[in-house]
């Protein structure tokens, strides 16, 4: 019995091209390849950092502009070299950019370079009545106006009603660096307005 040959994989010649393109295998000396090597590193760290500046530097998209530059002519170099291996070079920008962004953005959290506060610490405003006092409107609120409320003149404003000067009001609320007041109704027990 004649013995069977192994049946080696047949390789394609997109295949063999893409290898050839992978190991740079074209007639280039070993100093030109590793001078292009080199400078593609360097040109992919340069636009890398341009695009972090950009995040912390007001440039006007210059630094995005060079960043593009950047990444261009480092995709120029590889395609003299090795046109297949620019797909490799994309791959590996699309997944190292981002993460490098992320990276970095959440890192500059922490630090607290990035961080704008989001609201007024609450001790900036100390408020000089308390909720739930009364006074009376020396002027009209329109829904604006001025109060004396324990014997002080503060600046005060209705939820957007109109009060008369001389009314009896009282403190709902003392946020947002304001009192706001609402027409005060003397109640009993029961929750009935009482008359005066």
């Amino acid at each position: 019995m004649p013995k069977k040959k192994a049946n080696f994989y047949k390789f394609s010649d997109l295949q063999i091209n893409c290898a050839k393109s992978i190991f740079l295998l074209k007639t280039h000396s070993k100093g030109e390849f590793m001078g292009t090597i080199i400078m593609v590193i360097i040109l992919q760290l340069a636009g890398t950092l341009a695009i972090l500046a950009e995040l912390l530097v007001v440039s006007f998209g210059f630094l995005s502009v060079a960043a593009i530059g950047f990444f261009a002519y480092s995709y120029y170099l590889v395609y003299n070299y090795a046109p297949q291996a620019i797909i490799f070079l994309v791959i590996i920008n699309l997944i190292s950019i981002p993460a490098t962004l992320v990276f970095v953005v959440k890192r500059l959290k922490k630090n607290k370079v990035l961080a704008l506060k989001d609201t007024i610490d609450s001790e900036a405003w100390v408020s000089p009545v308390n909720v739930g006092e009364t006074g009376t409107a020396i002027t009209d609120l329109r829904p604006a106006g001025t109060a004396i409320i324990n014997g002080k003149n503060i600046d005060v404003y209705s939820e957007g009603e109109y009060i008369e000067k001389g009314a009896k009001i009282k403190v709902i609320s003392t946020e947002n660096a304001g009192v706001k007041v609402t027409l005060y109704q003397p109640t009993d027990y029961s929750g009935a307005a009482i008359k005066e």
